[in-house]
């Protein structure tokens, strides 16, 4: 993706439209005017620091936005020639989101479908289950297509469809299969299985901390809460005590 200075915009965005009025507002309630040395009218800009404040509100899902470091952040505002105001348009606030945001591709989907149809989780399909889904909404293939694609598919030979042999396969055979546009599987991402789990935050307050492991010097046996006892003496015959 490549920043037109005349058309920043020139890309397809697929925001929703709720989530393009959100960032109007947003960008709206923080913008400044940005003071020009001529007579032209101020253009409003939020600095690097407000839009990384906004990435910080985590709005989207991370499966489907990437939520880049300050650097990265950086790394971007010096390719639109913002390094030394530090600041942004609106424009350039949604090129940047754009550039962001994460699109189902098309070769992981179809593997989370075979998978779906996976209930014994075995990596493979038998030859009657694959022509059961493709004829699951209706025969959608003659019986020489279905023969040219099993032949396909059973890359084994054994008659078991091993499916993440066979995406490869075809994606290699027919490499323009990449192109295609797709939508994500599971509609709630959440769903997901192919999203993976949030890592525990060490600010939790439900975790508990880890128990401390005690040195071999200062690890006491059990019961041995008494406090140690000082240098023994001796007593002489008066009661009078005598060191040793």
């Amino acid at each position: 993706m490549t920043y037109d200075i005349l058309n920043p915009l020139n890309t397809i965005t697929r925001f929703t439209q709720e989530q393009i009025n959100d960032i109007n507002e947003w960008f709206s309630s923080e913008a400044k005017p940005l003071l020009s040395v001529d007579d032209s009218d101020p253009i409003n800009v939020v600095t690097v620091e407000q839009f990384e404040q906004f990435l910080g509100l985590k709005k989207y899902h991370r499966r489907n936005f990437y939520y880049p470091t300050y650097a990265e952040i950086m790394k971007e505002v010096e390719r639109l020639k913002m390094g030394t105001t530090r600041v942004l348009t609106e424009k350039q606030v949604f090129f940047l989101l754009n550039k962001w945001l994460i699109h189902p591709e098309i070769k992981k989907e179809l593997l989370l479908a075979f998978r779906a149809f996976d209930t014994e989780k075995r990596n493979f399909l038998d030859t009657n289950e694959l022509i059961e889904i493709v004829t699951k909404d209706g025969d959608l293939f003659d019986e020489a297509e279905k023969i040219e694609m099993l032949r396909d598919a059973n890359i084994h030979g054994d008659g078991n469809i091993y499916y993440e042999d066979f995406i490869e396969s075809m994606f290699i055979q027919f490499p323009q299969l990449n192109q295609l546009k797709t939508e994500y599987l599971y509609l709630d991402p959440e769903e997901d299985p192919s999203v993976p789990p949030l890592p525990p935050s060490s600010l939790d307050p439900e975790l508990e901390p880890e128990e401390e492991v005690s040195s071999p010097q200062t690890k006491k046996s059990k019961g041995s809460s008494k406090k140690p006892k000082g240098p023994k003496s001796k007593k002489g015959k008066k009661g009078k005590s005598k060191k040793i």
